[in-house]
């Protein structure tokens, strides 16, 4: 079966700096997810995995045949790519400037209709295969890549922030495919931000901080531990607004307030000791 190894590696990323993973396995249709905040260096481990990376120290090593990478900054410049041919002499013979269809874009590098429409199907954006790729929205230039990737028969398939842009709904939807690739064979490599991206059917997990790949193991045996279980949690508070506390504001704030009761109604605030508003 074909496994993807690093031991004691060591990849460059720059003059001063390195990405460290002691040791990972990752076999043929396992599916893993690595978290870490900005700067962890979670996409500098897409790279290490997909064999971008210089490696100085330790081993790697691959007998995936066909190992692909995609990520969302990938997405925006194809995007941009396409809306650039407008304004560039890119343009192939006969092509118009409105860009090319969302079938040319899946069948970029790999000529297959075939293929193409059954990874359509899948994807639910058959209807969209004769639409030109450049009006599409973030969802479905998401699933127009990922069917780009596919079209390769990658039996390793590394995703840097897939969720990055979407929406809840556009979320699950895309979960629920990544789901059934998972079923279908293929080994995926999930690198995120947060602990609640991690979708249900993802059976082992990591941990990056910086650039270091600290913790790997299952998914609920590494989010049970303690650290990680804080760290999941605090996910949970973020954004949600915490109570005021009992103390009461500062006098400042009322004295607008009080100056519209008196002039409406000629009430006037009852005031006490030397906290009284002028």
């Amino acid at each position: 079966m074909s496994s993807l190894q690093i031991s004691q590696g060591t990849f460059r990323l720059s003059d001063t700096k390195t990405l460290n993973i002691e040791h990972l396995t990752v076999g043929a249709g396992e599916s893993w997810a690595f978290v870490g905040s900005n700067g962890s260096g979670k996409s500098a481990l897409a790279r290490a995995l997909s064999g971008e990376l210089t490696l100085l120290s330790g081993e790697r090593e691959s007998d995936f045949s066909r190992i692909t990478r995609l990520s969302f900054e990938q997405l925006q410049k194809l995007v941009s790519d396409e809306w650039q041919r407008n304004n560039t002499d890119l343009l192939s013979p006969g092509e118009d400037d409105t860009g090319r269809f969302t079938h040319e874009i899946i069948q970029d590098e790999y000529k297959d209709a075939a293929r193409c429409a059954h990874l359509a199907g899948l994807f639910g954006i058959s209807s969209l295969l004769q639409r030109r790729f450049k009006y599409l929205s973030t969802g479905e230039t998401r699933k127009t890549l990922l069917c780009q990737a596919l079209m390769a028969k990658p039996d390793l398939l590394i995703l840097d922030e897939p969720f990055d842009g979407l929406d809840v709904a556009s979320r699950h939807q895309l979960a629920e495919l990544l789901a059934t690739l998972h079923g279908e064979g293929i080994a995926l490599v999930l690198v995120l931000n947060r602990f609640d991206e991690i979708p249900a059917f993802v059976q082992f997990a990591g941990v990056l901080a910086d650039c270091t790949l600290s913790e790997i193991g299952e998914k609920q045996t590494l989010l049970q531990q303690a650290l990680i279980a804080q760290l999941a949690h605090s996910e949970q508070l973020d954004g949600i607004a915490l109570p005021e506390p009992d103390a009461p504001p500062p006098a400042t704030l009322w004295l607008p307030i009080r100056r519209a009761l008196s002039s409406t109604t000629g009430w006037c605030p009852i005031t006490t000791g030397q906290s009284s508003i002028t």
